[in-house]
């Protein structure tokens, strides 16, 4: 998997929008990556990534937080493509931040929580057999990570 790169005016750009436009998912992402500054950290264009063992992941700003996949054995061919596959779609929230700036929050993360967490989203997601990324705000995330960050994609 690549680390991605970006231009250096595209990571200033990046990173400006993200601490004046979409402060408050930043500080809310900045307080959660120094509650886990232990973890293993890494950047993806111009993104802070850290690898926690929370069983969901989240993007929040220009912070992504992504399962460690622990429970899936190392040898499993899928494991580094899902996590990649996971990584983008999570940097496609990054992009809704840059995007919605303060209107993230109530537009996407709060409504991508509940669809994530709440026992009568997840049994109707079983039920209905609907995918996790059917709902707006993943789907969307999905497009523009992959619009993002379509150079990195594993094969």
């Amino acid at each position: 998997m690549g680390n991605g790169t970006v231009s250096q005016w595209k990571l200033i750009l990046y990173f400006l929008l993200q601490w004046t436009w979409g402060i408050p998912q930043n500080i809310i992402g900045g307080v959660l990556f120094l509650a886990c500054i232990k973890k293993k950290h890494s950047r993806f264009m111009g993104a802070a990534v850290t690898t926690w063992h929370f069983p969901y992941s989240a993007g929040c700003g220009m912070f992504i937080f992504i399962n460690d996949f622990n429970h899936i054995p190392s040898t499993a061919p899928f494991k580094e493509k899902r996590r990649h596959d996971l990584l983008v779609h999570e940097y496609g929230h990054t992009i809704q931040s840059l995007l919605l700036g303060p209107f993230y929050l109530p537009i996407i993360a709060l409504p991508s929580i509940l669809w994530a967490v709440l026992p009568f989203f997840q049994k109707l997601r079983k039920e209905k057999q609907l995918s996790y990324y059917n709902f707006y705000c993943e789907r969307w995330a999905n497009h523009l990570g992959d619009t993002f960050c379509k150079n990195f994609r594993l094969q």
